[in-house]
């Protein structure tokens, strides 16, 4: 009896000895990117010969007049983390093992989901445009990898979306809890030669902020003024949208919109 008492003390003062593990810093709520601060590009990325011809015939364009781009034309989507660019809050949502980023923005509507009990990364990943992300805290400091992309339009910036891509983010919340900064880093063998880095900062809305509905119009008028077959080497979505490999909704009805069904 003296031995078992003995033992429990022993257990019970060691485990009063070990430090205690701070809990994670409570980000939940409604963030919005600064006007001008940590938004990119701050530096361009260096890409490989293909895509960097790419961005050569993309830039050419929008200097003879293609600023509009067919993928806003058709309501195309956007996805993340080219989604914190927009200047309109999104709202993060904790619990059920994962957090949830939800936008507010005309041509992505759907949650970008961070799943925090998963410690690798699936075998089988649907390609989209959100990626498949897990995450983790290091401390206070939540990193998410996303993988798992498809290969359409710009990731960030100038950072193009591939097969490929792998995106690390490390967000830290600021001691006051009214700043949230985001480290990120995207690196692509297929679009990049070396890793791309670029630091986003986001501040805190109050709790009472509004949220509101947002939705986008086809602008079919537009996209029959376009000179799709005059563009398509300059704009993979027009090549997409031409070829018809994809069964992206949005991409049929601007199809079906142009040839006058």
């Amino acid at each position: 009896m003296r031995r078992a008492l003995a033992l429990l003390s022993l257990t019970l003062a060691a485990a009063l000895a070990l430090p205690a593990v701070a809990a994670p810093p409570d980000i939940a709520g409604v963030w919005v990117i600064r006007p001008r601060e940590g938004r990119p590009p701050q530096n361009p990325p260096k890409l490989t010969p293909s895509y960097a011809a790419a961005a050569a015939r993309r830039r050419a364009a929008v200097q003879a007049g293609y600023v509009r781009e067919v993928t806003g034309m058709i309501c195309g989507q956007s996805g993340g983390p080219q989604l914190y660019q927009i200047r309109s809050p999104f709202e993060i949502f904790s619990g059920f093992g994962r957090m949830t980023f939800i936008f507010e923005t005309e041509m992505n509507n759907q949650p970008h989901t961070i799943y925090m009990e998963e410690k690798v990364q699936p075998q089988n990943i649907y390609p989209s445009f959100n990626g498949h992300s897990i995450g983790h805290w290091e401390g206070k400091t939540l990193v998410i990898d996303t993988v798992g992309y498809i290969g359409r339009g710009p990731l960030i910036g100038q950072v193009p979306r591939t097969t490929t891509s792998h995106v690390t983010e490390r967000f830290t919340l600021s001691p006051d809890g009214q700043t949230l900064t985001n480290q990120l880093k995207v690196e692509d063998p297929q679009a990049l030669l070396e890793p791309w880095t670029a630091t986003l900062v986001f501040d805190h809305k109050p709790n009472t902020e509004e949220r509101f509905e947002v939705w986008c119009d086809l602008d079919m008028e537009a996209l029959k003024a376009t000179d799709l077959e005059g563009l398509k080497d300059v704009d993979p979505e027009i090549a997409i949208l031409l070829d018809g490999s994809t069964t992206d909704p949005a991409v049929k009805i601007a199809k079906a919109a142009k040839a006058g069904k």
